[in-house]
């Protein structure tokens, strides 16, 4: 609080004005958890029913007034404004309850309070013309005002200083006009994420080209005010990229931006026409690239031409150039030398950002400085590419004013890939041999953007993975051979192979001195993502427990994930809502009578695997204390006990679990189905089928979880859950928490299955 008062004491002292809007979510999250309600959110939005605003009235007050009381203590008149800005319309009383959507401002209590030099500080609540009182999200409700104030400079100040990405990095700096549909699409952006891109996105588009958001913490205010180089996210509308076919297209401006003089403008444009090259500029025409066809090599390019200067790089401008350049000729190459000599006054700034935006690059031994960049070239067929650009003479340049000495390439020519840029990423296996390890090297074999490198067996090492598992012939897995990877000497093999993670398939306790092994690495090699599958880290803190459907944030970037349990993923999915609820008496522990299928206990024979013991039969084991049970009481926080008695069946592959549970009162069936809705209409592995008791032949070789079979009499509550143990109780939750650790699409490898 109090660097946000002195930034805004700053502002008002040189004679800016600011309208500081507010909202109170952790405030009202924690007034609601005093009060025992819920805290529902709905796409980004919170589920606001009477008793909920009720609450949201008293704190939003309370906010508002310690902003003022601060302000006004720190010598800056300030002028607390509740109401009267925002009218509003119901958004969809249904699924939100008294949320609004804003359809006019009313300015007059701001004019008036800025007028008389007070900062206006408005709370984020609506009123219909009836009078009715609605709750506006605060982000919504900052950038409708600032459509009608029409200012240059939005600012968002909250803890996470900026807006991260899947990797959890905050993003330094967005152009909507480029990167906002590719945006959209990033598994990573959901909720309250995917509404603020929209809502920024709907402000930009009728607010001047010169406007910005800025997203900060309370003590770099000042700083991204006033610079362009703060330490949140900047986020503009940008202006498009043109190229030499855009009708609007300069080339008079192309000359200047290039620093050609004596040729006209038809000239280069003629020059462009017969060389065939392409040409990208920004509106601005304050950055460009001139690219020609590597000559025997038609769809890689060749870089002839960076111009741009250094703040081109720190505005990012450059990068934008080089975005559209991608995304129509993603196969590109260029030697760094002649641009360096070029550009000695930006040298080492230019060379990082080579290094930056590159897949890889080579530095050529013997040569004056000759380093080859490039991006979109297979690593193991970059040697002919390489040749042709170093061999490119000055007077092959369509443009005279960067020259070159050619040069052959050296065989002593040191390759560097950049692990962020490698087209795919790679993929260790321990417990291969197994029947979930089947499953994951399946799905990685469907997946665009994984490979599996490393298939680890120590019963079937150096023999061909389709022995064990034959129905892989013809997939990518068909030339894999089983590996002997020991705690011993996986960090070799996680640097020898470049693997970027590991899903750990081992029986529980054995996998901590792989993952020690892992910790103890040269910090010069990137630590890869570890997904567990055993129970050795579902109860340890520094581990993300990996259910998508309720920790994906968390997820989201994380290096160690434990893979939920195959019952426990059906426990803890159909309790975690109810628990949420407060609709769970803690003190009458629900019960869980599970049935899995004989796959469940593994691959090796054992008395729970003996189909003939299994024969029209069913096998209780580990009635009391099981790990499941203890697992799913850990993640629900721990005041939730639960009894949980497993069995094993005669079929293969599989579970259903029923859960009865007795709840803190009286409940409808249509409230339980609203419960589940809200916590799972949209998640594509959930399917809820209330009317139908879930079969586990129906359920059985798919990914998806289904909770149906519902009853509900007064407290006492039936669920049935079913599932895949092999696949969403193991091998697609991996696959879906590696996804997300990449900041992947969650169901590449998966979706073409559903």
């Amino acid at each position: 609080m109090n660097a946000l008062i002195q930034s805004l004491n700053f502002l008002r002292k040189i004679g800016l004005f600011p309208v500081v809007v507010h909202g109170g979510g952790p405030q009202l999250n924690a007034e609601l958890a005093a009060a025992n309600e819920p805290a529902e959110y709905v796409e980004g939005l919170r589920v606001t029913p009477p008793s909920v605003l009720a609450i949201a009235q008293r704190v939003f007050a309370r906010e508002n007034l310690k902003i003022v009381d601060a302000l006004e203590a720190s010598g800056t008149r300030a002028r607390p404004i509740t109401q009267g800005v925002y009218i509003g319309t119901p958004l969809d009383p249904a699924t939100y309850g008294f949320v609004g959507a804003v359809s006019r401002i009313q300015t007059d209590a701001l004019a008036n309070a800025i007028s008389g030099d007070y900062v206006p500080v408005v709370s984020s609540l609506a009123m219909t013309e009836t009078g009715q009182v609605l709750n506006i999200n605060a982000d919504v409700a900052a950038l409708e005002l600032a459509k009608a104030l029409r200012p240059l400079k939005i600012v968002f100040v909250n803890v996470t200083a900026g807006m991260r990405d899947g990797d959890g990095k905050v993003m330094r700096h967005i152009v909507l006009d480029e990167q906002y549909d590719g945006l959209m699409k990033q598994p990573w952006v959901k909720h309250g994420t995917k509404l603020k891109l929209k809502e920024f996105k709907s402000c930009l588009d009728v607010l001047p080209p010169a406007t910005s958001i800025t997203i900060t913490s309370p003590g770099l205010l000042q700083k991204e005010l006033f610079s362009r180089n703060g330490g949140g996210t900047t986020v503009e509308k940008g202006s498009a990229v043109l190229d030499q076919s855009s009708s609007s297209f300069c080339f008079k401006r192309l000359s200047t931006l290039l620093g050609i003089s004596g040729q006209s403008p038809a000239s280069i444009k003629q020059i462009v026409q017969d060389r065939k090259l392409k040409v990208f500029v920004n509106a601005s025409y304050s950055a460009g690239l001139v690219l020609s066809p590597l000559p025997s090599s038609p769809s890689v390019y060749h870089v002839d031409h960076f111009a741009f200067d250094r703040s081109a790089i720190d505005d990012e401008s450059a990068d934008s150039v080089l975005r559209a350049a991608l995304s129509q000729h993603p196969s590109l190459i260029w030697n760094s030398a002649p641009h360096v000599r070029a550009l000695p006054e930006i040298a080492e700034a230019l060379t990082s950002w080579f290094k930056k935006v590159s897949q890889g690059y080579a530095s050529v031994e013997g040569s004056e400085g000759d380093q080859v960049y490039w991006t979109g070239i297979p690593v193991a067929e970059i040697q002919r590419p390489m040749s042709l650009c170093l061999g490119i003479k000055s007077a092959q340049l369509p443009f005279a004013n960067l020259i070159r000495n050619g040069s052959s390439p050296s065989e002593q020519a040191q390759l560097n890939v950049n692990p962020d840029k490698k087209s795919k990423k790679r993929i260790g296996l321990l417990g291969a041999r197994g029947f979930t390890g089947g499953h994951l090297v399946r799905l990685i074999g469907n997946h665009d953007n994984v490979e599996m490198v490393l298939a680890a067996s120590s019963t079937n090492f150096g023999k061909p993975v389709t022995t064990e598992f034959p129905h892989l012939r013809g997939t990518p897995a068909e030339h894999l051979l089983f590996s002997q990877v020991t705690a011993d000497n996986i960090a070799k093999y996680t640097s020898d192979n470049g693997v970027d993670g590991w899903f750990m398939a081992l029986p529980d306790q054995v996998s901590r001195p792989y993952v020690e092994a892992l910790d103890g690495m040269s910090s010069a090699t990137p630590q890869p993502v570890l997904v567990d599958l055993s129970a050795d880290h579902r109860f340890d803190s520094t581990w993300v427990y990996g259910s998508p459907e309720t920790n994906r944030a968390a997820i989201r970037g994380a290096r160690r994930i434990a893979n939920p349990g195959c019952y426990a993923t059906g426990m803890y999915l159909t309790l975690y809502p109810l628990v949420r609820a407060g609709l769970i008496d803690p003190s009458a522990p629900p019960a869980c009578f599970g049935v899995s299928g004989y796959s469940g206990a593994g691959s090796k024979p054992s008395d729970k695997n003996d189909t003939k013991r299994l024969a029209d039969n069913l096998l209780p084991y580990k009635l009391i204390g099981h790990t499941h049970e203890r697992e799913v009481t850990h993640q629900l926080g721990g005041s939730h006990p639960l009894f949980f008695t497993p069995h094993v069946g005669q079929f293969f592959q599989g579970i259903t679990v029923t859960s009865s549970m007795k709840l803190t009162r009286a409940a409808t069936r249509d409230e339980i189905i609203s419960l589940y809705k809200r916590a799972y209409e949209n998640e594509p592995l959930v399917r809820l089928d209330f009317d139908n008791i879930p079969e586990v032949k129906s359920n059985a070789n798919k990914h998806t979880l289904t909770i149906g079979g519902l009853t509900v009499e007064g407290n006492h509550m039936v669920a049935i859950t079913t599932l895949d143990n092999l696949l969403k109780g193991a091998a697609t939750q991996a696959i879906q928490n590696m996804n997300l650790c990449f900041g992947l699409d969650e169901l590449s490898g998966i979706k073409n299955e559903l």
